[in-house]
């Protein structure tokens, strides 16, 4: 697990310093949201945190576990929701006259593959969470019933694409660009971590989370 962690430090300090003998590239220029961003934020937080509270069961978590566990989905789902709120108040927001990001956000040389490791890590830990589910061992982050329950899983997984994505955005459209894809590909490391350990659980008898 170490060295998992190693390599993926080596990678983001490798995309974070610019390569030697190249004159870094000009800062973008940093857009400032309208104020309307953080209500439609703070809307998908209080909606998510309403999803993790009333839209999950928590009668087969044990009597002591159940605050703790709802703290935990309660944070999940309140990070989705205001990562997608998010998301679309910057997509809403128009460029200035004159203006446009100096890369593609779908069509780019990096996003392009970061963002289909996004997809591919999060389908990653739908499988791996399953592989563990199916062998009686305990959901952590999440609640076992939720898990159990393939349709809300996978819309929950999908929710979850959404929301990284959309973060990754937030940071696009704000000319964050380095941190842009750092984010991104420290998401798919952590993710493919995530989804060793999970693979490893029934063996070792623990999880990462």
């Amino acid at each position: 697990m170490s060295r998992l962690r190693s390599l993926l430090c080596l990678v983001l300090a490798a995309l974070a310093i610019p390569a030697r003998g190249q004159a870094p590239p000009p800062a973008p220029r940093q857009r400032h949201l309208p104020a309307h961003f953080w209500l439609v934020a703070a809307a998908g937080l209080a909606a998510g945190l309403a999803i993790g509270e009333a839209g999950v069961s928590y009668a087969a978590v044990a009597p002591g576990q159940r605050a703790v566990q709802r703290v935990r989905v309660g944070v999940t789902f309140g990070a989705i929701g205001a990562a997608l709120g998010a998301g679309w108040a910057a997509a809403a927001a128009p460029y200035p006259p004159g203006e446009n990001a100096p890369h593609s956000f779908w069509r780019d040389r990096w996003n392009t593959p970061l963002l289909a490791g996004i997809v591919t890590v999060q389908a990653l830990d739908y499988t791996s969470t399953r592989y563990f589910r199916d062998r009686g061992l305990p959901e952590w982050l999440l609640t076992n019933s939720l898990v159990d329950n393939r349709a809300a899983f996978i819309a929950t997984e999908a929710a979850s694409v959404a929301a990284a994505i959309a973060l990754a955005y937030v940071l696009h459209r704000t000319g964050h660009h380095r941190w842009e894809r750092l984010f991104e590909a420290g998401y798919v490391g952590m993710g493919m971590v995530s989804a060793i350990a999970n693979y490893r659980y029934p063996t070792v008898g623990h999880a990462l989370f």
